[in-house]
């Protein structure tokens, strides 16, 4: 049977997730607890209810809708309807002005090979394909590896961002079913990748050592946060445990940004970094520079 994927977006003609005109699928659930994570919805496995209070009218359909009881809600752009809810989504189907929506589909195989066809032509024109993002797609590699093999057939290349927690044995199907790996490296210290996320950081920088064990293209992509990876103490780091791997793949800095701030009360969550100032381009050009000053080949972001 068709595995099933569960997959809160589909976004056509990205051009920064790999070569050429691609489709980013995003996959929901992640094991990692990024405080500075920018894609809030691809945190949790299960659906959940976006709630945009501006927009919200107060005709007090959803509360009629809900098979819970009626009792536990509040006309006041409060939160308080999410304790208990079962996200059955009859409050988005009968909200008139869009301030709900639910985020997340299951998809089978066929369905998202479909849906992600119709820019093949696209594809082929700019020697671009599908990118598997999430979230973490990796923790639903069943399904994203059965996409990934229905693509081969079309000759569309297909490339997986993932940020490294995931079981070992997908080391050698992920090798083999994708073109591209686009490496999301936190650090390379994984006592502060413990601290932080609160995963095991060993485990991820033991799978990144897997890879590279591996002849499939890989890139890695070294978002830098203030107080966390930016300093040159850290990127130093980074830089010397890179040059002791099987091999030293390109590099790609990207600086931290604030953009989930916006969408947070979307979904009755707070983001703790709304006051970080993300580096600016002197502060990127300056650790690119030191990065190649240490041998790195370092690409353009």
């Amino acid at each position: 049977m068709s595995p099933l994927g569960r997959v809160f977006d589909v976004s056509k003609g990205c051009v920064h997730d790999g070569p050429g005109l691609r489709t980013v699928v995003f996959l929901k659930g992640c094991a990692l607890g990024c405080p500075w994570c920018h894609n809030l919805e691809g945190t949790s496995h299960r659906p959940q209810i976006a709630y945009d209070a501006a927009l919200c009218i107060r005709c007090g359909r959803c509360v009629e809708a809900c098979p819970r009881n009626p009792g536990a809600w509040a006309l006041d752009g409060t939160d308080a309807w999410r304790d208990g809810c079962d996200l059955a989504g009859r409050c988005v189907e009968v909200c008139p002005s869009g301030a709900r929506r639910k985020v997340g589909r299951e998809l089978s195989v066929e369905e998202l090979v479909r849906e992600v066809l119709v820019d093949a032509d696209f594809f082929r024109g700019t020697g671009g394909g599908v990118t598997f993002s999430g979230g973490e797609p990796l923790l639903q590699a069943d399904f994203v590896f059965a996409c990934a093999a229905e693509l081969a057939t079309r000759n569309v290349h297909v490339a997986v961002q993932t940020a490294g927690l995931w079981p070992r044995r997908h080391v050698a199907e992920l090798a083999e079913r994708a073109d591209l790996v686009l490496f999301d490296l936190k650090h390379c210290d994984a006592a502060a990748i413990t601290r932080v996320m609160g995963v095991d950081g060993r485990a991820i920088l033991e799978n990144l050592d897997a890879l590279l064990a591996t002849d499939v293209e890989l890139e890695l992509c070294v978002t830098l946060v203030p107080g966390f990876n930016s300093g040159r103490d850290e990127l130093e780091a980074i830089a010397r445990w890179l040059r002791q791997r099987p091999r030293v793949p390109a590099v790609k800095l990207q600086p931290f940004h604030r953009l989930a701030s916006g969408k947070a009360a979307l979904y009755g969550t707070r983001y703790p970094h709304a006051d970080t100032t993300p580096p600016g381009d002197a502060e990127l050009e300056a650790a690119a520079r030191l990065l190649r000053e240490h041998g790195l080949p370092v690409v353009a972001g």
